[in-house]
């Protein structure tokens, strides 16, 4: 079958000796297709067809809402009529859960449109890390629909399996790339990753770099003001350190902490901060505290910060386990 596309009345039409019977409106694109093709290929839109048919005019129209839009409808369209399965990197998701919404399993006649997409993600688009990453950047529309159906999390751990079980010189190779994913599926990556025992001086060194793209020891704007989305970044950022001591260093964490008391970050990670600083503090190192360094370039703890961090270094190293004294 070939698809002509018009942009003039964005109606795309499907050629074949029998005269379309089904409009399908998506996305503000017409499509005329033919109601049977339709019914065989999804239960979903055999319902549609059945609550929407003119049976006096023998035809039937109706809007459809499907992840992916007009795009993706396109692709499914062209399965339905036979025609080859354009599957890529970045429709794959939009596909499958377009799929999955139509309930595209009832097929008798060859692999459903569900099964082959599965296929192809698990069999293709997993191999490779550029294809996942694509693929997860696709979601970034469809989102709640992707995390319903587990694609989001199967991309993810996918990655994240990759990262553990790459060999290379250079630890920091999938630093750069995971700064093209969202702050939310940055934090799902990272979260993963811990529960699958990754490195995690390595885990804090990726969300150090995530953090470094957003400039957060910079100087506030013209007006004097702190950026507020720079504020809950830093937040989230301190939050996905990981918990282990060392995994951070006692500098980045200085910095971080000066940057959170200027941004205005809430308590919480501020406290957060100053008890790990203070836990990993060696006696020789409580001179760090008054060093400026190259991420925060005018580092600012106040002294309120400075006793707390003293105590958390007392309370890490001098203080007595229960049940024992100085004799």
């Amino acid at each position: 079958m070939d698809s002509v596309h018009s942009k003039s009345n964005q109606t795309m039409k499907y050629s074949s000796p029998i005269m379309p019977d089904a409009l399908i409106e998506v996305s503000g694109y017409t499509f005329c297709m033919h109601k049977a093709l339709l019914a065989n290929n999804s239960l979903y839109l055999r319902r549609l067809i059945q609550e929407h048919y003119d049976e006096e005019n023998d035809i039937c129209s109706f809007k459809l809402d499907i992840p992916g839009g007009a795009a993706t409808f396109k692709v499914v369209a062209k399965y339905i009529y036979g025609q080859d399965l354009e599957l890529t990197s970045s429709n794959i998701i939009p596909v499958l859960c377009a799929a999955y919404h139509l309930d595209m399993t009832d097929n008798y006649t060859r692999q459903s449109l569900i099964s082959q997409a599965e296929k192809f993600l698990f069999k293709e688009i997993f191999r490779c890390w550029k294809e996942i990453l694509e693929a997860l950047i696709s979601c970034e529309d469809i989102f709640s629909h992707a995390d319903e159906a587990d694609l989001v999390s199967a991309c993810l751990v996918s990655l994240a399996y990759k990262v553990k079980k790459q060999k290379s010189q250079c630890p920091d190779w999938w630093f750069e790339d995971v700064c093209s994913l969202n702050l939310h599926l940055f934090k799902k990556l990272v979260k993963i990753l811990g529960a699958i025992r990754h490195d995690p001086a390595n885990i804090s060194n990726a969300v150090i770099y995530y953090a470094n793209g957003y400039d957060l020891g910079s100087d506030p704007d013209s007006s004097g003001v702190w950026s507020v989305e720079k504020r809950k970044l830093l937040e989230e950022m301190v939050y996905l350190l990981p918990a282990q001591k060392g995994a951070t260093s006692t500098k980045l964490l200085l910095d971080m902490l000066s940057s959170s008391i200027k941004l205005n970050a809430n308590m919480e990670c501020i406290e957060k901060l100053e008890k790990r600083i203070g836990a990993q503090l060696e006696a020789g190192g409580l001179v760090m505290l008054l060093v400026t360094n190259s991420w925060d370039k005018c580092r600012q703890l106040g002294t309120g910060s400075l006793k707390r961090i003293i105590e958390h270094f007392v309370d890490e190293h001098y203080t007595l386990p229960v049940g024992r004294n100085s004799n």
